[in-house]
């Protein structure tokens, strides 16, 4: 996809993380986009969705042009990922795109 990504989730102790403003474990970069992506086992979905949403930063992220997203996994009966993507906008307009095998942002 041609970003250049990094991870700025924090390890506090062994097992307790910190993501970047409580909601992105991952910025990428590319060109003049800034993507913010919070990611989860497929399970997770919804509830990673609400959290983002509900995160007191994303009025901020997106207007600064972040496109603010939720990236899940989930294996298939063949046993292959598959990536689901939903688009967090400032408000409760969202977009998904489902069922595609996953790709590689770099």
């Amino acid at each position: 996809m041609g970003y250049q990504p990094w991870v700025v989730e924090r390890l506090i102790t062994r097992f307790i993380k910190r993501d970047l403003f409580n909601c992105i474990d991952i910025l990428a970069l590319k060109g003049t986009e800034t993507l913010a992506i919070q990611v989860t086992a497929g399970s997770g979905h919804a509830n990673r969705c609400k959290k983002v949403k509900d995160s007191e930063y994303l009025q901020l992220m997106t207007e600064a042009g972040w496109i603010v997203q939720v990236w899940s996994y989930r294996k298939n009966a063949a046993g292959r990922y598959i990536q689901r993507i939903t688009q967090i906008n400032n408000g409760d307009k969202t977009s998904t795109a489902d069922g595609g095998e996953a790709d590689s942002l770099a």
